[in-house]
């Protein structure tokens, strides 16, 4: 399916800009630079582990190789020092593992519900209408499809396999057995990416075939959008196409596995002799990103940078800008911003409204409502609770008013990254929009369901207190057309 190439570039490159913005300066190249001289190195507190007095010969030990003026025999002075996280096997992390790849899943399905918004709501324009008949009907299609399912072939030998390899990383970077393994010969690195290869099929075959599934979603299969011929008309009389064909649940994890056990080589035989040729940071970092995109994609979703690598973390790491933080609880800096969430309000405007047919992307007039639901002012209101370090879960509301009345209760997933005093954003959102007709005798009234992209940024004022510029897309349905309005809203966002 086209999505798994459009969502999985999405993530790769949806942060890119702002962690690139991460990237530490030429004076902080080397492990022996000064860490007073690279402060802003220092990674948020949900990151950041806590050394006990017992640890203390250690902690010299380790701030003698960071700085290179700590002797021997020195006391340890209590500042913040580099410490590798330490080489340990544990058990594996099923919470992170499984937040991570929802967190996946939801980017791919608001890829999904933009783009093929109209089949999303073609039962009477809501989601998930006759769920479960809907569902049996697609599985009971899907046994029938054949290889082919509709797609250009690019789209099934290397998006899904993007797809595949993705997930395949987010199993790795969640093994403690696995994590930090680059490519060899060894049973242990071959057995560490079948496991890999295991998680990838199981969210191949959720994604394709499962409850909250292109099937379930797109409504393949069913009544409202039954298999088709191999030039797109109804109704299908021979070799028929569901969109879901058995391609997708193949080729996602064998491909996938192939492309991650390649990045794999890459990283290990050549990204290893650029690291030994050179300390420019630049080059380094570029090097991992152009050669591991998709390990990049899974390493935002973890919370560290595009250019991490886990494995260098257990060899002392020569990248200082991905090594772990480590200080007390008296040194965390009393002045430090939280950084758990934020509540945001402010003012908000809807612009003019656009119509297009359903299935066809040319303009219809819009009817009175959606006309007079065109310009209105009002207030918005949103609350973020970050569950990673680069993303988290909104809950947006607003009104509008004007010509009508419009509230809009939206609710979803924001990513974004700190530079400095800013942080830039895009989310991801899905809802209801009710409208209601102002200065009529018979006013008319809807609620429909909608969805909104949009991308914004906040800047720091204070330590509790930012500012927040924001823009998004809202799309509403029904069955003869969709409308799209552009609301623009700007506030004070509190931190907390």
């Amino acid at each position: 399916m086209r999505v798994s190439l459009g969502s999985s570039v999405f993530l790769v490159l949806l942060l890119s800009s702002v962690c690139f913005g991460q990237l530490p300066s030429s004076r902080c190249d080397s492990t022996a630079s000064a860490l007073k001289d690279c402060v802003y190195l220092t990674p948020s507190a949900q990151d950041q582990i806590l050394i006990s007095q017992e640890n203390a010969v250690d902690r010299r030990a380790l701030l003698a190789v960071s700085s290179g003026a700590t002797s021997e025999g020195e006391s340890d002075s209590g500042e913040t020092t580099i410490a590798p996280e330490p080489s340990k096997q544990g058990s594996f992390h099923w919470r992170r593992a499984l937040t991570e790849s929802f967190t996946f899943l939801v980017i791919e399905q608001a890829y999904v519900v933009h783009t093929d918004f109209n089949w999303v709501v073609s039962e009477n324009g809501i989601p998930f209408n006759h769920y479960w008949r809907d569902y049996m009907q697609s599985l009971s299609e899907w046994t029938r499809s054949g290889w082919n399912d509709g797609d250009p072939n690019w789209f099934g030998y290397v998006g899904h396999p993007i797809q595949g390899a993705l997930t395949g990383f987010i199993q790795i970077q969640n093994d403690p057995r696995s994590e930090r393994l680059e490519f060899s010969k060894t049973k242990e690195y071959w057995w560490s990416r079948l496991k890999a290869a295991m998680w990838n099929a199981a969210y191949s075959t959720q994604w394709n075939l499962g409850p909250v599934s292109e099937v379930t979603v797109e409504k393949y299969g069913t009544k409202t959008r039954p298999p088709w011929n191999y030039d797109g008309s109804f109704p299908c009389s021979h070799h028929c196409l569901t969109g879901v064909g058995q391609i997708d649940i193949v080729m996602t994890p064998l491909g996938g596995t192939g492309w991650l056990i390649g990045e794999d080589f890459l990283d290990s035989k050549v990204v290893r002799r650029v690291e030994d040729s050179t300390q420019n940071r630049l080059l380094i970092d570029t090097a991992r990103v152009a050669l591991n995109p998709i390990r990049g994609g899974a390493n935002v979703l973890h919370g560290k940078s595009l250019w991490y690598r886990a494995s260098r973390d257990a060899e002392g790491m020569r990248s200082v800008s991905d090594q772990k933080t480590a200080v007390s609880s008296s040194e965390i800096p009393k002045t430090q911003a939280p950084d758990h969430g934020d509540v945001f309000f402010g003012y908000t405007h809807t612009g003019t409204s656009r119509c297009q047919a359903v299935f066809f992307s040319a303009a219809v007039p819009c009817d009175p409502l959606s006309d007079k639901s065109s310009n209105l002012n009002g207030w918005n209101l949103s609350a973020e609770k970050k569950y990673l370090r680069y993303f988290g879960a909104v809950a947006d509301f607003s009104g509008q008013y004007g010509g009508a009345s419009q509230s809009n209760f939206l609710f979803g997933l924001r990513g974004g990254a700190s530079i400095g005093r800013l942080r830039p954003f895009a989310e991801a959102l899905i809802g209801a929009v009710h409208a209601r007709e102002n200065g009529s005798a018979e006013p008319k009234s809807d609620t429909s369901f909608a969805e909104a992209l949009g991308v914004g940024a906040d800047f720091r004022l204070m330590r509790l207190l930012g500012w927040r510029f924001q823009a998004d897309e809202i799309k509403t349905g029904s069955s003869d057309f969709e409308r799209r309005n552009l609301r623009l809203s700007s506030g004070l966002a509190v931190r907390f």
